[in-house]
């Protein structure tokens, strides 16, 4: 199992979030958190990440607890937050090797993969002069050098159009094809095929996907 949520209970300035939250993510499985606006999906990243911590439950990658990895973090999952976190004086090359530094990773394909999102033209281009679809796109392409086996991804389809859509899940699914999973959140359906669905919504008890039923808090 290469993530498990375990009895999460978690609330956020006094208002509930998680009760007994139970969630497991196999290797070569994608699985999308769908609801609207504040329906917990940024925050079960959070904690998955460890930027917040649970009142109850605990949370393991790769069958370790999340507190006991310490720096090993960096090598087990690769993030991307729903805020890009770039540099707004720097460059798309600038930020993306910045990245690589911080993450111990090699510029390998560099310019092979700015050409995968069609960035390669705009890459001495500071952050600052690109619309909301650039920028995801910059984020998007740290995942074509990561070699982490999970991903997370918070709403990833954030500003992208049809054709970018396409090409980050004709990436998703390579990944799943060498082994690697993904979670990621959406408030809309991504279309996948070969995918788990996980509905966020509490004025809902219940709801029904292609692969089974799941209450508002995980797969029951």
């Amino acid at each position: 199992m290469i993530l498990e949520i375990k009895s999460i209970y978690l609330t956020r300035n006094r208002r509930l979030i998680f009760d007994n939250f139970n969630l497991k993510l196999k290797k070569s499985q994608i699985m999308i958190l769908l609801g609207k606006n504040g329906s917990g999906k940024t925050s079960l990243l959070d904690l998955i990440v460890g930027l917040i911590k649970p009142q109850k439950g605990r949370i393991k990658i790769n069958g370790i607890a999340l507190e006991e990895l310490g720096k090993l973090k960096k090598n087990l999952f690769t993030y991307l937050p729903h805020k890009d976190s770039l540099k707004e004086n720097l460059t798309i090359k600038e930020n993306l090797c910045i990245w690589l530094d911080l993450s111990n990773l090699k510029y390998v394909n560099l310019h092979k993969n700015l050409n995968f999102f069609d960035l390669l033209d705009l890459k001495n281009e500071q952050i600052r002069n690109l619309s909301q679809g650039q920028r995801k796109k910059v984020s998007l392409t740290k995942l074509l050098f990561a070699k982490t086996k999970l991903w997370l991804l918070d709403e990833p389809l954030n500003g992208l159009d049809i054709e970018t859509i396409q090409k980050l899940k004709k990436l998703i699914n390579l990944h799943t094809k060498n082994g690697g999973s993904t979670l990621m959140s959406s408030h809309i359906n991504l279309g996948m095929k070969k995918c788990t669905k996980i509905i966020l919504d509490k004025k809902n008890k219940l709801k029904e996907t292609r692969n089974g039923i799941f209450n508002d808090w995980g797969i029951l």
